[in-house]
């Protein structure tokens, strides 16, 4: 072997000591990204196996950190975040021979579904199916404010504008009507353990719970009642 091809040889073993000496975990250190792992581990564990499309990413850990080998399988605490929390800490400890806790941040983010206007609509229209465009993102934390199903549009009037291109949000939405101005309902009372029905006529809209007058067709009076259910209203005697 020549000067030079021996030089060479040289030069590419220290330069793959050395790649492996900035990838491996040091002797004695424990692996951090089995730390991570285990901080992610422990979150997928306590979702509903029903539920599609989750990622959990560990926070990238300091290269500089030195914990000691653990002897011992990890001791995990998580907790799922609320609502649309998209970031929560994960307690990841050994506990044995060698102690020491480290709280590793985890980032969360869910696949879904949402529905995109295709044109922009003003205060109090309905939207209907054809009104919007169906679209896959991925959106930070478990759950979403977007509305992800055209059937989920019936029945509810916009709040307020929406602009051509925006992802419809729940709360630009009113609720769901269960009664229409004009429809055909029925009374019901309850009193004594009886309960009392009779055909009425709505004299407004009125969403789940909301007050609303109807026309009594048997007394011909107008009486308020409460929306209970689609086309029931309820009254207090």
């Amino acid at each position: 072997m020549t000067v030079n091809s021996l030089t060479l040889v040289l030069a590419l073993l220290c330069f793959a000591t050395q790649a492996n000496s900035q990838t491996a975990a040091p002797a004695g250190a424990q692996s951090l990204p089995a730390v991570r792992s285990a901080a992610e581990a422990a979150l997928r564990r306590q979702i509903d196996p029903g539920v599609t499309g989750v990622v959990f990413e560990a926070a990238e850990l300091d290269s500089r950190l030195r914990l000691a080998v653990c002897p011992v399988p990890l001791a995990v605490n998580a907790t799922l975040p609320r609502g649309t929390q998209s970031r929560v800490l994960v307690r990841v400890a050994c506990k044995g021979s060698v102690n020491w806790t480290l709280n590793v941040p985890v980032d969360i983010h869910r696949e879904t579904t949402v529905l995109v206007m295709r044109r922009a609509v003003g205060r109090g229209e309905n939207i209907a199916a054809g009104d919007v465009l169906v679209q896959t993102r991925v959106l930070p934390g478990l759950t979403s404010s977007f509305v992800s199903r055209t059937a989920d549009l019936a029945g509810r009037q916009t709040r307020r504008p929406i602009p051509e291109g925006t992802a419809v949000t729940a709360d630009a939405l009113d609720a769901a009507l269960l009664i229409h101005r004009g429809q055909s309902v029925v009374l019901t009372a309850r009193a004594g353990g009886l309960e009392v029905r009779a055909p009425g006529l709505a004299m407004a809209d009125a969403a789940a719970e909301q007050r609303v007058r109807v026309k009594n067709l048997n007394s011909l009076k107008i009486v308020e009642g409460v929306a209970d259910t689609a086309g029931v209203v309820r009254v207090n005697p």
